[in-house]
């Protein structure tokens, strides 16, 4: 089919119609063509639905604009398969933009894994580089790396920010789950349950620019410090690493080590009894590992109960 196109550029986003140009910019810029622009308005109350009107009308590029409930980016992610029609899938942000070359670079280096071996994989996926041109994160330590996310996590253990884009058909068989009253679940639940079964080709070429704005990091240490945060998510996020990727404990135990202390106190902000987390977890190696470290989860508990109260009464 010659007028298929090869990219869905997805974006979730919810009350960003300050920073919403960025990706819109960087799509005009782009040397490959053949790609549309999903926008899945969260919501928003901004602005959003006729600044993106505007763009509809002069853009030289399809742009759907659908529009939900204030339900959270999971769920609009979800929706963003559902509606999918380029051969790839690639979320991108409501602040962040591609490089020029982006999908250009992407589909070349799809094109150069072997035609005999691309059954195997998904996805490529480059690096990310900040507003001023500087990497984040760990760059590969081969390029192209051929492997799976898995493998990347616990045993290359690279960090910082990475992107890519899948093929649509198999991302698709992998939604997030939709919680009911929960508004956010962890990405990985995703990316590593993917992993399980194909690779992806990682290049150590810059694809996406990751704004880094001042308000962030305050607001991101503040999340990470509530224990409570997010409970219902992270707590299936972290009963899903124990059930599934363990087996890498040795290579990468610090992972595990947090998501065995953690799910006790996160299951109890959530509603989750004792017996319901041990009951959920699938072998006795993660039951014990949770055991192993009830202790300081309870410490951890009480200390954050503490610091919660007597920063209430100030």
């Amino acid at each position: 089919m010659p007028d298929a196109l090869l990219f869905t550029v997805f974006t979730p986003t919810y009350n960003r119609a300050h920073t919403l140009h960025r990706v819109y910019d960087s799509l005009c810029a782009q040397t490959l063509r053949s790609f549309e622009w999903l926008v899945i308005d969260d919501g928003s109350t901004d602005g959003t639905d006729k600044l993106v009107a505007g763009w509809i009308k002069t853009a030289d590029f399809p742009i759907r604009y659908l529009r939900q409930d204030h339900a959270h980016k999971h769920v609009a992610y979800n929706r963003g398969l559902i509606e999918a029609r380029g051969r790839f899938f690639a979320c991108l942000d409501s602040d962040d933009a591609l490089v020029p070359d982006a999908l250009e670079k992407l589909t070349y280096h799809w094109n150069m894994i072997p035609e005999r071996e691309r059954h195997a994989f998904y996805s490529v996926d480059g690096l990310c580089c900040d507003q001023n041109g500087k990497i984040v994160g760990d760059k590969f330590p081969i390029a192209p790396l051929d492997t799976d996310l898995r493998e990347l996590k616990y045993v290359h253990r690279l960090r910082g920010e990475k992107w890519g884009v899948g093929l649509t058909e198999i991302v698709r068989r992998y939604p997030f789950p939709e919680i009911p009253g929960n508004n956010y679940v962890p990405e990985g639940i995703v990316w590593l349950d993917i992993a399980k079964t194909f690779k992806s080709r990682f290049i150590n070429e810059v694809v996406r620019i990751y704004y880094i704005d001042d308000a962030e990091p305050g607001v991101t240490v503040a999340k990470k410090r509530d224990l409570g945060a997010h409970a219902t998510g992270r707590w299936h996020y972290y009963l899903w690493l124990l059930n599934n990727d363990l087996e890498y404990f040795f290579q990468s135990p610090r992972p595990f080590l947090k998501a065995a202390a953690m799910l006790p106190i996160v299951g109890r902000f959530s509603g989750q009894t004792t017996r319901d987390t041990f009951g959920a977890l699938k072998c006795w190696p993660a039951k014990f590992l949770v055991l192993a470290t009830l202790p300081f989860s309870v410490l951890l508990y009480v200390f954050n109960r503490v610091k919660a109260s007597s920063q209430s009464t100030k």
